[in-house]
């Protein structure tokens, strides 16, 4: 697979989305800033509402794409208060653990790796 290429597509609640690649051949870590330039350049930029809108119906997203972390480019959260994480942006993922479809943060500045697709809502 390259950038770009389409490896699984599902539908909540009316809605088509498909998983993309984001990862040049023979990479096998990419920095999350990377990976945000490549989500805008293969327009899987979501927004809020339809972050929202996955991560409240994240049971929906087929189990047979557990395989792939499925990271919702778009929305950036920064973490406020005290703690490790303080100030830091994090993507939110979601990802398949324990039988259930979870919630992750990775940090942007992290190494994603080629388990991670990027959802991008079909044309």
């Amino acid at each position: 697979m390259t950038i770009g290429d389409i490896a699984e597509r599902f539908e909540i609640g009316g809605v088509r989305f498909e998983l993309v690649d984001f990862f040049k051949p023979n990479e096998m870590f990419i920095e999350g800033t990377v990976m945000l330039k490549r989500a805008k350049i293969v327009g899987a930029i979501i927004n809020d509402e339809t972050a929202q809108r996955l991560l409240l119906n994240r049971h929906r997203i087929p189990k047979e794409l557990r395989e792939f972390d499925v990271v919702l480019a778009g929305p950036v959260r920064r973490i406020d208060g005290r703690g490790i994480g303080r100030g830091m942006k994090f993507i939110s993922y979601i990802h398949y653990r324990g039988g259930l479809w979870v919630e992750g943060l990775g940090g942007v500045r992290y190494d994603w790796s080629p388990k991670a697709r990027l959802v991008r809502l079909c044309n």
